[in-house]
């Protein structure tokens, strides 16, 4: 089975258990599905966390100490 798919029970659950009022309830099981599939809020960290890497690499290296960087 799909790694993803209790996430899409949970979601469908909430979906078809809900009115067209109270189907703004199951966004963040939609959020969380959506996260799943495609990782979009990982990679957005990821890539955070690289710049800052990066930028601590070339300051430090400006200062004379050169550590290595983690790609």
């Amino acid at each position: 089975t799909n790694r993803c798919f209790p996430f899409w029970e949970d979601f469908q659950q909430c979906y078809f258990s809900s009115t067209e009022k109270t189907r703004a309830d199951c966004v963040p099981a939609r959020d969380d599905y959506l996260e799943c599939l495609h990782h979009f809020k990982e990679i957005a960290r990821v890539r955070a966390i690289q710049t800052v890497e990066r930028n601590n690499y070339a300051k430090n290296k400006a200062n004379g100490t050169d550590h290595k960087i983690i790609s």
